[in-house]
């Protein structure tokens, strides 16, 4: 057993080093250009390898903690990936059953940590933050999913702004993983699970910024023009 724990922990670095690099240059390279499809497949790669070593070391250690968080950070992945074959859904295209799956799972996993974040303020303190925080985001894009699913979007860029916020949630998760290992600072550790989402939460915004304002101005104009 110790054998193999180390096997996957070995795996689990790895892929998580791709899927920091890759994620990083994702992020720098030009959207849409053949760089950033190479540098986001082999993300989702190291994004898979972290998500499927991470679920095996959970259960080995009896972890609810990491199996919650390793589906959080997949659900975000998968969703972002899967938004690229959804890029129809405002003209009211019918999702697949493996995009069910993703927005299901991450509704039950969402809850899971929100119910798991109470046993950690009652025992730990500010520590019910980090499943609180993470639980809640990851319910709240869950639903917006399955939403999209049903009310079909009005920005036919939809996709594109589903995407990158996605995939670069997941990044932040991946960043995170590295920090929490490498880095304390006592009873505030709890920061360092919180603080790079939300500062690369304000980076990914700044870039898909211009995407939505140039989809708003669209839907702005045909608006008046159908009066």
């Amino acid at each position: 057993m110790a054998t193999i724990l180390t096997t996957l922990l070995i795996i689990h670095i790895v892929s998580g080093f791709l899927a920091l690099i890759t994620g990083f240059l994702s992020m720098l390279n030009r959207k849409g250009g053949k760089r950033h499809r190479l540098t986001g497949k082999l993300f989702f790669a190291g994004m898979t390898g972290v998500f499927v070593t991470s679920t095996a070391i959970a259960l080995a250690k009896d972890n609810p903690f990491l199996l919650m968080v390793g589906f959080f950070s997949y659900y975000l992945a998968c969703s972002g990936y899967r938004a690229l074959y959804l890029k129809k859904l405002h003209l009211k295209q019918k999702p697949r059953w493996i995009d069910w799956l993703i927005s299901g799972s991450g509704v039950v996993f969402g809850i899971g940590l929100m119910v798991f974040s109470i046993d950690w303020f009652v025992n730990r303190g500010g520590w019910g933050t980090v499943p609180l925080t993470f639980g809640t985001f990851c319910l709240l894009n869950a639903i917006v999913d399955i939403r999209s699913f049903f009310v079909a979007p009005k920005d036919k860029q939809h996709w594109l702004v589903t995407h990158g916020s996605r995939m670069g949630g997941s990044f932040a998760a991946t960043v995170t993983a590295f920090i929490v290992v490498n880095f304390s600072i006592g009873s505030f550790t709890w920061v360092l699970w919180v603080l790079p989402g939300v500062l690369i939460g304000i980076w990914i915004q700044r870039v898909i910024k211009p995407y939505k304002a140039r989809a708003a101005s669209k839907v702005e104009t045909s608006l008046v023009a159908s009066e």
